[in-house]
């Protein structure tokens, strides 16, 4: 059957809606595990607002569709948004929440919803401030999709093959993290946990996969008790080798469609349930089944909305905090990424010189073609981000083969960009002019550069959070009267999610409810975007690591970041005579090391262009 177009979507939801005696319904960007970056099976959001931003909610009523989205994407929905939909800007002064506008403007509504597809703890929060209102208006699950009703053409669901990361890259096995996790199981008392989160399992397991575009993982939920671990996946994605790995570990294997439908959770839960736990004195206890803040409502239901207790998830605590052969791999993988990127602008810069049309798309295509050279590169982290001139002010920009600029020497080029490897997962932001910039162009760069290198440079107690933390890059941006609608830094997986949590630094109440630990890895991209002009960020990826301080007051230590991203900042962007005397420091000392450390790889490439491009990018200033 032919798809519908925007306004004839609406019309078929409206109708499925009535027929199910729904008011309004809510269609979030998130799957059933929660995911930041979804497989395009799951891509329900984006079929019915046309709107392609990794962050959105759409709330449809019988005479209103609205799409909220933060200020990453305000002007790419704007543009994307098909016939009949409305922008919410998130965060706004005069936007409410999409939760606050039900509360408002929904009353007495029957407000329907896939459970899958929200979390257990969002949908118990929403649920409250619904009924604590006059509207009584009631959260209604709604077990079939009706986004996958309307759409005909939707894609299946990858099942692609699992592999095994050799504990090399993981630097701790498969047995040894189970003991790890049921050890903390035990203190707990309860009978078992639900592991939902994608990175999770695949973090627990030393497994990767390719199920979602740019992230290593494979769709699969695990329930762990103290006695047994079993997985749910989709059979086809594993080979005799991976099930004999995962016998060896006592680990049984199920199909992933057979939990929430059969029963299967309640069985290996209502095992555990009749087992006596030992219970240490002085810990919290629970004899309800443990599941992190993500795990949707569809899994709390199916075990029992009052057998559950939400906590923050074991697994994704331990992940943060990278081990040392995990931070080894970090260093040595952003090393290889950096002589890319040098080897990349260097093409770029030559290209453009002699005058060549070259779009922003094909650019980025030969951007990969450098990083495929890499040793144990196994893709890209994200979809690349190369913009030129205004396009570059809108925050999370991709350029397609069909709606791509010409790249112009006259304006300023914005890449973000990163890549998988075996051993880490890089993410690297740069801004360039490959001719001569304003002092417009120069002051914004620069003030964004102090930015970055004041939360280099920070020193602070532990238990100090990326919330409080902040300010700091912003405090060069704000004395010129400018900002950013985007968090300075969040958390990098390894060879895992571009984007981890639970750590990050920026002014999402989350983040100050997890401290800074030793071992996370995390970016520092502060920015300036002038609409319909240019954009700037700059980023490297850091890791979070004790610092030697002549004190330590109170006893509590303190930490400081270590950068591991390696390519040169264009220091023709800087307006010289507002850097300080320790910035201008910084600068060349970073610059020493960059040539220091990817000199000799560029040698091995015995690429001559890039080599000259790096020495002169990093001379003194």
């Amino acid at each position: 059957m032919t798809e519908l177009d925007s306004l004839g979507k609406l019309r078929a939801l409206r109708e499925l809606m009535r027929e199910r005696q729904l008011d309004v319904y809510i269609v979030p960007t998130e799957d059933a595990h929660s995911s930041e970056y979804i497989a395009p099976c799951d891509a329900r959001r984006t079929y019915i607002t046309s709107f392609t931003g990794s962050a959105g909610c759409a709330v449809i009523t019988q005479d209103r569709a609205l799409c909220w989205t933060d200020g990453r994407y305000f002007l790419q929905a704007e543009k994307q948004l098909g016939q009949g939909w409305s922008l919410m800007k998130q965060g706004m002064p005069d936007v409410l929440p999409w939760n606050q506008w039900l509360k408002q403007h929904a009353s007495s509504s029957k407000i329907g919803i896939d459970p899958t597809l929200i979390s257990c703890s969002e949908a118990m929060s929403l649920t409250t401030l619904l009924s604590a209102h006059t509207s009584r208006s009631s959260l209604f699950p709604v077990q079939e999709n009706l986004i996958d009703v309307l759409w005909y053409s939707r894609p299946p669901r990858p099942a692609n093959p699992v592999f095994r990361l050799e504990e090399r890259f993981t630097g701790e096995a498969l047995g040894q993290k189970l003991r790890s996790l049921r050890e903390k199981l035990a203190k707990t008392g309860s009978p078992g946990m639900i592991v939902s989160q994608l990175d999770e399992v695949a973090w627990l397991f030393n497994l990767r996969g390719s199920d979602i575009p740019y992230n290593p993982v494979f769709f699969a939920y695990v329930i762990l008790t103290p006695e047994e671990c079993t997985l749910f996946i989709q059979p086809s994605s594993i080979s005799e080798t991976i099930r004999e790995y995962l016998h060896a570990n006592d680990v049984a294997v199920l199909d992933y469609e057979q939990l929430w439908s059969d029963g299967k959770e309640k069985q290996i839960l209502g095992r555990a349930l009749t087992q006596e736990e030992s219970r240490e004195e002085g810990l919290v206890k629970t004899d309800k089944v443990l599941i992190g803040g993500k795990t949707s409502w569809a899994a709390a239901r199916a075990v029992g909305e009052s057998n559950v207790e939400v906590q923050k998830s074991m697994i994704e605590l331990a992940k943060s905090k990278k081990n040392a052969t995990e931070i080894e791999g970090f260093r040595h993988c952003h090393i290889r990424d950096g002589a890319a990127l040098v080897r990349y602008f260097a093409w770029l810069e030559e290209t453009l010189h002699r005058g060549e049309k070259l779009t922003e798309y094909h650019a980025a295509q030969r951007l990969e073609e450098y990083r495929k050279e890499n040793q144990w590169f196994m893709g890209l982290s994200f979809e690349t981000i190369s913009s030129t001139g205004s396009n570059a002010a809108v925050i999370h920009y991709a350029p397609s083969m069909e709606n791509s600029a010409i790249m112009d020497v006259d304006q300023i080029y914005l890449c973000d960009s990163g890549a998988q490897y075996l051993d880490g997962t890089t993410d690297t932001t740069r801004t360039l002019h490959f001719g001569t910039p304003t002092d417009e162009e120069r002051r914004a760069f620069t003030r964004v550069l102090q930015g970055h290198i004041a939360m280099d440079t920070m020193v602070f107690p532990q238990g100090t959070t990326g919330y409080i933390i902040d300010a700091i890059a912003r405090r060069p941006l704000w004395s010129d009267g400018l900002d950013y609608r985007h968090s300075t830094g969040h958390g990098v997986g390894a060879f895992l999610n571009v984007h981890e949590g639970p750590q990050g630094i920026g002014l999402r109440p989350a983040y100050n409810d997890h401290p800074l630990l030793a071992g996370n890895v995390i970016s520092n991209e502060p920015g300036y975007y002038a609409d319909g002009k240019f954009g700037i960020r700059i980023e490297n990826v850091m890791i979070v690591k004790p610092s030697d301080t002549r004190n330590n007051f109170g006893g509590k230590g303190y930490l400081e970041f270590e950068r591991v991203t390696m390519c040169p900042i264009q220091t023709k962007l800087i307006q010289h005579h507002l850097l300080l005397e320790w910035e201008r420091k910084w600068i060349n000392e970073y610059h020493n090391e960059v040539l220091e450390k990817l000199t000799p790889l560029l040698e091995q490439f015995d690429d001559s262009r890039a080599l000259a491009w790096l020495r002169r990018e990093c001379q003194d200033i």
